[in-house]
């Protein structure tokens, strides 16, 4: 926002306004509102040198919001800040997209990028490397990293509709992927709370000293509502050889909203896809959840409460 370390916060805001436009009435009235957003007390009339970076960003947020913009651009200020801020922050940009704003916003943060974004660009180089849906644009940015331990991306159209993406060395990859219910049947429909088993098969082309299965179950969204892999559970497998076929089954209830979900899979050598990236498979399972049982209610998760209610 251009502040002026000398100057205070509240001085800052009179100029920074004043540049954006608005007049000494239309500011000074948008004032309290922005001292409240802002919540840093008494440093408000403070010089801005002695403001943490937090701080600044509260400020700089604040006054850029206080007037709803036609478009607002925000470059990576929403990493900055503690989450109770962030949430405020986020709350006040999906108020304006209900209003009509047009929101630009330049971050590595996937999570923000998909739960605001309608489109996604990704830029390497100062290059377009893709433009589309943000859950795609996610996909291709993760395997683009793992590209970079000389593996190969795989991009193709899903049955449900949506771009897959797949990426690795190929040491070891999926054979095939299922959901069970309890008879072990294979289901796409399933009821909110029922125990269910992921079933994954790999098969291994090359030795490898050390295999881990991870997994991520999505929303609809690509936002990530539950993961881990065998390095986290202590179960990773040493000195696998070629041409061994292994089966993982993931039993767990399936404590979700009901929605539509993607399973994706990561074969790896520890906990992240950066270090040996034997495969990565977005979309590897897409399934879907409904209520069919349980007490209305909304949200990604279940989680049944026990409520007592009486007099104190």
């Amino acid at each position: 926002m251009g502040f002026s370390p000398d100057l205070s916060g509240r001085s800052n805001v009179h100029h920074t306004a004043g540049l954006m436009g608005f007049s000494r009435a239309e500011i000074d009235g948008a004032m309290l509102a922005i001292e409240e957003f802002a919540e840093i007390g008494e440093y408000f009339d403070e010089p801005v040198r002695t403001y943490s970076s937090g701080m600044q960003m509260r400020v700089a947020f604040a006054v850029a919001t206080a007037f709803r913009p036609d478009i607002l651009i925000v470059d990576e200020a929403l990493s900055v800040g503690d989450a109770y801020f962030q949430h405020k922050c986020f709350k006040r940009i999906r108020e304006f997209r209900e209003q009509g704003t047009s929101l630009l916003i330049v971050s590595h943060d996937s999570s923000a990028v998909q739960t605001l974004c309608d489109r996604a660009l990704l830029l390497e180089n100062g290059a377009l490397v893709k433009d589309g849906d943000p859950a795609e644009v996610m996909d291709l940015y993760n395997a683009l990293i793992a590209e970079r331990e000389n593996s190969t991306i795989t991009i193709s159209n899903h049955v449900s509709g949506r771009v897959q993406t797949v990426s690795g060395s190929g040491e070891a990859s999926i054979e095939s992927i299922a959901l069970l219910n309890a008879a072990d049947e294979s289901v796409e429909f399933v009821d909110v709370g029922q125990s269910v088993t992921l079933l994954v098969r790999v098969i291994v082309r090359e030795d490898i000293p050390r295999l881990v299965l991870g997994y991520m179950i999505k929303d609809r969204l690509g936002q990530p509502v539950f993961g881990t892999n065998t390095h986290h559970t202590k179960q990773a497998l040493e000195n696998v050889r070629a041409g061994q076929r292994i089966e993982f089954r993931i039993s767990f209830p399936m404590n979700f909203g009901q929605g539509s979900y993607s399973v994706s899979t990561a074969l790896v050598s520890t906990d992240t896809h950066l270090v040996n990236n034997y495969e990565w498979r977005d979309l590897a399972l897409v399934f879907n959840v409904s209520n069919m049982s349980r007490p209305v209610f909304v949200g990604s998760a279940w989680v049944p409460p026990q409520i007592e209610v009486g007099s104190p």
